[in-house]
């Protein structure tokens, strides 16, 4: 169960991601502009930030907003044919090792305000744009098949006299017959 509420045992495809990432951020950018009361282009962003961070309902929504992030992410992940439980476990430590080395070195963070190293950013924008552009790793098989007259290629496949090639190899091994030859 908790693999569904994670997001690690389901799928979607790159339009709804991209949809539904583009739409994470703008509904955080509405609600960092209805807390402080000015538009983001306005002013400087990070004073802006340090307003908005300061309130309740921002602070409830950006934990919200990672967790979404994080399921569409590990939904995206897994529509890729990549494992999900690996890959995001992965992203999270790479992320965390990136954020202690840039904390004991401050001289290879990326500026004072930013807790990662350039390194770790690449690795990390080089991820989501695998996210954004990577093809889908499951393709729907009963395209490639002939159709019949009907037009459909669930008959063909069930309407099939020849047995799939590993019910073929189940009847062999039965049969005492190993690589071929008979015993």
């Amino acid at each position: 169960m908790l693999g569904y509420l994670f997001g690690f045992n389901a799928r979607i495809s790159r339009a709804p991601f991209v949809l539904g990432i583009f739409t994470l951020v703008a509904g955080l950018v509405l609600l960092a502009y209805g807390v402080t009361g000015t538009m983001p282009g306005s002013g400087r962003i990070d004073v802006l930030l340090v307003q908005a961070a300061g309130s309740g309902p921002m602070q409830i929504a950006f934990f919200a907003a990672l967790a979404v992030s994080f399921m569409l992410q590990s939904m995206r992940v897994r529509d890729i044919g990549w494992d999900p439980v690996c890959v995001m476990v992965g992203w999270v430590v790479l992320i965390v090792i990136d954020r202690l080395v840039a904390s004991r070195h401050p001289e290879w963070a990326i500026n004072p305000q930013v807790s990662g190293t350039l390194i770790g950013g690449l690795i990390n924008a080089a991820l989501m744009l695998a996210l954004f552009v990577w093809p889908s790793g499951h393709s729907d098989a009963t395209s490639l098949l002939p159709r019949d007259q009907s037009g459909t290629a669930d008959d063909v496949r069930r309407n099939s006299s020849t047995p799939a090639a590993a019910t073929n190899r189940i009847a062999r091994i039965a049969n005492g017959e190993f690589g071929g030859r008979a015993k």
